[in-house]
């Protein structure tokens, strides 16, 4: 594969996920301390995919669940490097979703928000707001500033 085509699946994947995959693995994996080939098995692919995917050899992930389990697991990786828990905790709760084969209404719930807004603007438009909606939606401004770009892992 081309240098150009790497880089235009990788543009394609920071379209699809808001991020290329690379970054995203990456932060999971650094975050809850495993390989990628652990990463994998967490996410339900293989490890050849899983590579391939990071290094821009694939655009997308075709499995939804796996795309579900990689939001999840990008949720709790942001939650540890916010101190809101420990990695060994992220990933004990993440190992327990997908050995329950299912994932969390919280995890996906944010998973959807950030993927949507972060499709929808950017950083700075979305604090801009937060500012404007803090004294009448004290909510809705911290999930502009959480989900939209700012807060993220």
């Amino acid at each position: 594969m081309t240098s150009p085509e790497i880089e235009a699946n990788t543009r394609a994947q920071a379209e699809l996920y808001g991020e290329p995959l690379g970054i995203i693995v990456r932060r999971c994996v650094q975050t809850l301390g495993v390989t990628q080939a652990r990463m994998a098995s967490l996410l339900g692919i293989s490890a050849p995919m899983l590579s391939q995917l990071v290094n821009g050899h694939r655009v997308k992930i075709g499995n939804p669940a796996a795309v579900a389990r990689l939001q999840a697991a990008y949720d709790i990786a942001g939650r540890v490097t916010r101190g809101e828990t420990t990695s060994e905790e992220g990933l004990a709760e993440l190992e327990r979703e997908v050995a329950g084969g299912v994932v969390t209404h919280r995890s996906t719930e944010a998973a959807v928000l950030r993927t949507v807004l972060s499709a929808a603007g950017d950083p700075d438009e979305y604090e801009a707001a937060a500012v404007l909606l803090d004294a009448a939606h004290p909510l809705i401004a911290q999930v502009l500033r959480q989900y939209g770009g700012h807060g993220r892992g």
